[in-house]
């Protein structure tokens, strides 16, 4: 046990003018029925509740006698030992939107206010004080804190229970702005699934960036030698491929300044090559199951041996850009809620934030006719000239260039 504790004090003329910056103080949680130390989208609550108190101002994490974790930054202290500092008491299974410790920071209580945060189960979860005298033992209950505009018991989560593990998620992906859609039907049932196991696993970031390439070139062999199932199975390895790589990104952000949290390649090149490697892969399989079909003429077989490559070459192109790190954007496809918006039309909410392309594609492949997805992939290949053709503007919500 250490004797006091470490903080970064304020400069002398400073700290006379205004209120020290508070601490976080955590403590252990009696009624807690899971591990502290379990990770919430790759991190546990308490490492990340740590780490973004000290971004927000805090002057320092201080832990309380018989907790279990271990949060970077974070200095033991006994009960009972002088604190004379403002502070924000929580228990260690709890998350706080780092909005609110931010709040916390700019607009500190008087020295004798003091008021608890109660989550959503009504449950107290933390407790803001203007000024702390000593270390506690235990959370002291008060009156509840006025929340900021905007803010409120969501913004807080106390984990005790299975069930809270589904609100602590949704708080961590607010909190850390990793970019993902709202709570459409996809984003609970495929993303948040996916971004829970990847991110809570050991395997390194590269690995996995690596294998979301290699689920999605899976596409060609199975289309070529899968038989009757091997049209839809390529098409839905396709989409399982991007679905990962679309989500590298947030992964890393989850799972914060880990060593394996470096990509393949400086700015996810890998992840974001995915998609057009894709494209390439099941649209020379298509074009190959179509030619040899030995009802269609020569000159049919040409024009389709024409069409295929010049798709699959266009999606190359855009590859070979991106893993060079060079403008790719020219040929992008536009992005279909764009496109939606401008022609007047309402997609599913239900797909919000799902690859919508892969989709469709798997869609049309699961009649078995290769006619069907290799028309949908052309026609993602002539989207992919739009930029190219006319210029950047039309189909991005700006004014087209005079």
């Amino acid at each position: 046990m250490r004797e006091g504790f470490e903080i970064v004090e304020m400069a002398e003329a400073e700290a006379h003018a205004h209120v020290p910056p508070p601490v976080l103080v955590i403590l252990p949680d009696p009624e807690a029925t899971l591990d502290v130390r379990r990770p919430v989208l790759g991190r546990p609550l308490v490492d990340r509740l740590a780490r973004a108190a000290l971004d927000a101002g805090f002057a320092g994490v201080l832990m309380g006698a018989g907790t279990r974790a271990e949060p970077p930054g974070g200095q033991e202290l006994a009960t009972g030992e002088p604190l004379e500092h403002p502070a924000l008491i929580v228990y260690e299974g709890s998350g706080v939107h780092p909005e609110l410790l931010r709040l916390m920071v700019a607009h500190p209580l008087e020295s004798g206010d003091r008021y608890t945060l109660y989550d959503e189960a009504g449950r107290p979860t933390a407790v803001f004080s203007g000024q702390l005298q000593q270390m506690p033992s235990s959370l002291p209950i008060t009156e509840e804190l006025p929340w900021p505009e905007g803010m409120g018991p969501r913004d807080v989560v106390r984990v005790l229970y299975e069930e809270d593990l589904a609100r602590a998620e949704t708080l961590v992906l607010e909190g850390d702005r990793v970019g993902l859609p709202g709570r459409s039907s996809w984003h609970r049932r495929v993303t948040i699934p996916i971004l829970r196991r990847l991110s809570n696993s050991r395997r390194p970031l590269a690995q996995i960036e690596l294998a979301a390439l290699g689920v999605a070139m899976l596409s060609l062999p199975l289309v070529l030698g899968g038989g009757a199932a091997g049209l839809p199975l390529g098409a839905f390895a396709m989409l399982a491929g991007v679905q990962v790589s679309m989500h590298l990104r947030a992964l890393r952000e989850l799972r914060g300044p880990r060593p394996d949290a470096v990509p393949l390649a400086p700015g996810e090149r890998v992840a974001r090559a995915t998609r057009p490697l894709s494209h390439a892969a099941m649209m020379i399989a298509l074009t190959y199951v179509l030619v040899a079909q030995t009802h269609r003429s020569t000159v049919g077989a040409i024009v389709l041996l024409a069409a295929g490559g010049a798709a699959a070459l266009l999606s190359l192109v855009q590859a070979r850009l991106i893993l060079r790190d060079k403008p790719a954007d020219v040929f992008a496809v536009p992005k279909p809620a764009v496109l939606a918006e401008r022609l007047g039309v309402a997609l599913p909410r239900w797909v919000d934030g799902a690859p919508i392309i892969e989709l469709v594609v798997v869609s049309s492949a699961v009649p078995g006719y290769a006619a069907l997805p290799w028309s949908l992939l052309a026609t993602v290949a002539i989207a992919r000239l739009w930029r190219w053709y006319v210029g950047p503007g039309l189909l991005e919500g700006q004014a087209p260039a005079t």
